[in-house]
């Protein structure tokens, strides 16, 4: 599946998401690279809030277990759902 460069890491792992449910899939996990955590942290800290501080104290990995109702599994070879 080809992503719009202007699409946010959010918006590719919901799409992502949505991609494995049209082909009768249960997603459960989500897989990060280490770039894409970084781009994760950056788009937290710009929406603010209570999840900017918690990774501001504790770091994005600790700070976020899940996103999109997705499990994270931090350090990825490459990105991806299932």
């Amino acid at each position: 599946m080809r992503y719009n460069a202007a699409m946010t890491l959010q918006d590719r792992i919901a799409a992502a998401a949505d991609e494995l449910r049209k082909t009768g899939g249960n997603p459960r996990h989500v897989h990060l690279t280490r770039t894409d955590a970084a781009q994760l942290q950056y788009e937290l800290m710009a929406e603010g809030g209570k999840v900017a501080q918690d990774i501001m104290l504790h770091g994005v990995q600790k700070a976020v277990q899940t996103v999109s109702g997705l499990r994270i599994v931090w350090r990825s070879e490459s990105f991806g759902v299932e």
